[in-house]
């Protein structure tokens, strides 16, 4: 109900006090959660994620390379990975160790004339005991009255994250209420290192994809009325080829963990979402299916929340 009335506070707001100005920061707030797929004794795998972003754009002017505008982030993420079943408490029947990180990351968007979106980002932080994440799960769970997390003596141990990512995405193909993109992501670093190329198809009223909230575009937008929003369905599914995942194979810095597990090299992702924009306000409904990241675990599925509210 709280979260309901968050979106028709920030929904008043919009109606109440938009003006036409541009609107050149942002704050950004996106939570992943396997319980959001109306299974509430779900918990599983990729468990939950919080990240906390703070956006502002730099440049809007359109320079010799073809970019129409540049837009840095700044984020706080909370992540908690976990096994199939929480009940497990002996390491022989777990599929996937327990892990929980905190990062601090830094990155620019540039987006591109002709329809395409570049994205760098620096992502570090820590992993392991030290966080405290195992307790912190125990006890929201206990005060919810849900499964109580037995297996942490087993999480993935303590370790510096330094990651990259890069993402590149480009319109190939569209009409009015319809279009196509591609979308290659790389990740490199102690935390993740993968390479993923997915194939999005859009339906339904969007704006071009530089000005779009597909890749959070909105920002330096003149306020121009209804004009400026969209609604819309998108599908993306995509392959993913996985070197190294520290919450599954272990810490490449500090002390061994005492528990890991074998990663799957190929997983296959689909995606798929609902998106609306307005003058100061976006909302997303996103939901991801995995297939199995490990030797021994299942297929996974969870749904993310993201809201952005400019000023």
């Amino acid at each position: 109900m709280r979260f309901y009335c968050a979106i028709l506070l920030c929904l008043t707001f919009e109606v109440v006090f938009g003006q036409n100005k541009i609107l050149t920061r942002e704050l950004q707030v996106e939570n992943d959660n396997d319980a959001y797929t109306l299974n509430l004794s779900r918990d599983q795998y990729y468990s939950n994620g919080v990240a906390i972003r703070y956006r502002r754009l730099l440049d809007s002017t359109r320079n010799k390379q073809g970019i129409v505008k540049v837009i840095r982030s700044y984020d706080i993420n909370h992540r908690i990975y976990s096994p199939k079943h929480l009940f497990w408490e002996n390491v022989e029947d777990m599929d996937r160790p327990y892990a929980g990180q905190i990062t601090l990351s830094a990155s620019n968007q540039y987006y591109l004339e002709k329809e395409g979106f570049i994205k760098a980002k620096l992502e570090v932080g820590w992993m392991g005991p030290s966080l405290r994440t195992g307790d912190l799960q125990y006890q929201w769970h206990k005060t919810f009255g849900m499964q109580l997390p037995l297996g942490w003596d087993y999480q993935i141990n303590d370790a510096p994250l330094v990651n990259t990512y890069w993402t590149y995405a480009q319109k190939i193909a569209n009409s009015e209420t319809l279009d196509l993109i591609t979308e290659s992501n790389i990740a490199l670093g102690t935390s993740f290192t993968h390479a993923r190329q997915e194939l999005m198809i859009r339906f339904g009223t969007f704006k071009p994809l530089q000005h779009s909230t597909q890749y959070n575009g909105v920002l330096g937008i003149e306020n121009k009325g209804p004009g400026n929003h969209e609604f819309y369905f998108f599908i993306s599914p995509g392959f993913e080829y996985v070197v190294y995942n520290a919450t599954i194979e272990g810490n490449l810095i500090g002390k061994e963990s005492i528990y890991t597990e074998t990663q799957e090299p190929w997983v296959f992702q689909m995606r798929a979402g609902v998106m609306a924009s307005w003058t100061k306000f976006d909302f997303a409904l996103l939901y991801y299916r995995r297939t199995k990241e490990t030797t021994e675990a299942t297929f996974h599925k969870f749904v993310g929340i993201r809201m952005n509210q400019r000023f």
